[in-house]
């Protein structure tokens, strides 16, 4: 009779187990569709060519006294294309990546977070409402950074 009890609590055992996998497999697969689903542009992804060709456009940085213009091909991030701009030498700056919201700039040019002030940055004289590594850059957009 104990044996019986005994292969009984050992199928409960072995049941709840499966239960519990099975509920662990079913979450990681769904972070990883929502990951999959809603991401965020790559950083470290490829920057575009710097040669000119049909496909380039051009957008304009300003930051404080400061004028740069970018040279990128359709689909070409904030992020990305300020990347490209700091590799080259045009630009410096520096932030934080957050996994879920993006790339946080708080250093470019001469701009510097601190004090409560934080660097806000306008696509076409308006607020941006996503992150640099969000934005994908559009011909003849005017990018301009301000400490607010």
């Amino acid at each position: 009779m104990e044996d019986f009890f005994m292969k009984k609590r050992q199928r409960k055992l072995h049941i709840n187990l499966s239960i519990s996998i099975f509920f662990v497999i079913l979450l990681f697969l769904i972070f990883y569709l929502v990951q999959t689903t809603y991401s965020i542009p790559k950083i470290g992804t490829p920057i575009v060519n710097q040669e000119a060709s049909k496909d380039d456009n051009t957008a304009t940085i300003l930051i404080g006294n400061s004028k740069t213009n970018l040279l990128f091909s359709v689909g070409t991030s904030l992020y990305n294309a300020l990347t490209q701009q700091k590799n080259a030498g045009k630009i410096t700056f520096s932030g934080k990546n957050y996994p879920s919201l993006g790339f946080f700039v708080t250093d470019i040019g001469t701009l510097h977070a601190n004090n409560g002030k934080n660097l806000i940055y306008y696509i076409n004289g308006k607020e941006a409402s996503v992150g640099v590594s969000s934005y994908m850059l559009k011909d003849g957009d005017i990018i301009e950074w301000k400490l607010e």
